[in-house]
């Protein structure tokens, strides 16, 4: 039998004191570990949104808490600056926004981001050229409207010398291309064809970029079942996808055209189901068209009514933001019945509004 002294007995205190020590340490240590885990399952997505005053701000918050490293990280998504973009409509060489400096100042000063330009057919090319420039000096991004071969025999040889115009213009920045504009409108193009004259010409046309984003299918309205099956079929992919939206006729009651605006929030979340369901993810979404009606007519007790342009283009601005919308395109900035400067060089009511609510929305 092995006899203890008393400095023996005090060195085993002193071993199982520590022992019980690190066992409350581990233990503790779960607890904590189990706190966080709780906190993070509670906190992993976080969406508020205020309303004030008719502003919307929008903060989608995501919260992804690392438990081996014991940080807490966050991060906060803004409204897109590209939301504040707006159509040409160079249907000649006298379009206001060619001619007139002050508009194109004025432009400048509703933070004008994206700037939509047509070509057509027969469409001189120093149209474009000036177009162009204008839009870079504006430090806009351009989106460029091509032509599908559907609906010009050339259509190859002309999107190829247009995208040369603009790699000489804008060199390496970004340059968007939709394909098209309303084809499944105005050729009655079905999706299967659509996409088929996307395979065809698309490759051709990425290879001659130098810095270029490729949009399709441009349907005039919400299509989820147009849009899944073109993005099954289309070799490549399109970098961005773009559809257009309208509230109601012209001669629709006021409060419908308004209320309509909800249906944007349910056409976004449907096509981003159908991109899931396409191809297991979402792309980019672009409203490159978008305002009350398509065919509005002058003095039709809405673009002629502050307070109605005021309400309507306000909730829209605020609808797109809230739905993280990449980018979109009003229609038009000028010789339209609807503009963002009038045939006098005025800021219209609209116009106002994407002044104003850039900073409320966007910010700094």
């Amino acid at each position: 039998m092995q006899m203890f002294n008393e400095n023996d007995t005090q060195k085993r205190f002193f071993v199982l004191a520590s022992i019980i020590g690190l066992v409350g340490i581990l233990v503790g240590s779960g607890l904590l570990s189990l706190a966080f885990t709780t906190t993070s399952q509670n906190q992993t997505a976080l969406l508020a949104r205020t309303a004030s005053n008719s502003t919307l701000s929008l903060a989608s918050i995501s919260i992804n808490t690392n438990i081996q490293g014991m940080t807490l990280a966050t991060q906060q998504q803004k409204a897109s600056p590209l939301l504040w973009g707006t159509n040409f409509s160079l249907q000649d060489d006298h379009d206001q926004v060619l001619t007139s400096d002050k508009t194109r100042k004025l432009l400048q000063q509703m933070h004008m981001r994206m700037v939509r330009i047509p070509t057509r057919n027969q469409m001189d090319d120093k149209l474009i050229q000036q177009a162009a420039q204008i839009v870079k000096n504006m430090n806009a991004a351009p989106l460029i409207i091509l032509q599908g071969d559907q609906s010009s025999s050339s259509a190859l040889a002309n999107d190829l010398r247009i995208i040369k115009m603009m790699n000489n213009i804008f060199g390496k920045n970004t340059v968007y291309y939709e394909y098209g504009n309303e084809e499944d409108f105005f050729l009655k193009l079905s999706a299967d064809k659509y996409t088929a004259s996307w395979n065809r010409l698309i490759p051709q046309l990425k290879r001659a970029t130098i810095n270029g984003h490729f949009i399709g299918p441009v349907n005039y309205q919400y299509n989820p079942a147009y849009l899944q099956y073109f993005l099954q079929h289309a070799q490549p992919l399109p970098d961005e996808v773009s559809w257009h939206e309208y509230t109601c006729g012209s001669n629709w009651a006021n409060d419908i055209c308004i209320s309509h605006i909800d249906n944007w929030t349910t056409h976004i979340a449907k096509s981003r189901d159908a991109m899931r369901a396409a191809i297991g993810k979402t792309l980019p979404i672009m409203i490159s068209e978008w305002n009350y009606t398509a065919n509005p007519t002058p003095n039709d007790g809405k673009s002629n009514d502050s307070a109605f342009m005021t309400t309507w283009t306000t909730k829209a601005l605020q609808t797109l933001a809230a739905n993280n919308i990449f980018a979109a395109m009003q229609y038009s900035c000028t010789n339209y019945a609807i503009p963002l400067v009038d045939s006098h060089n005025a800021m219209t009511t609209q116009g106002t509004v994407f002044q104003n609510q850039y900073q409320n929305i966007v910010g700094n």
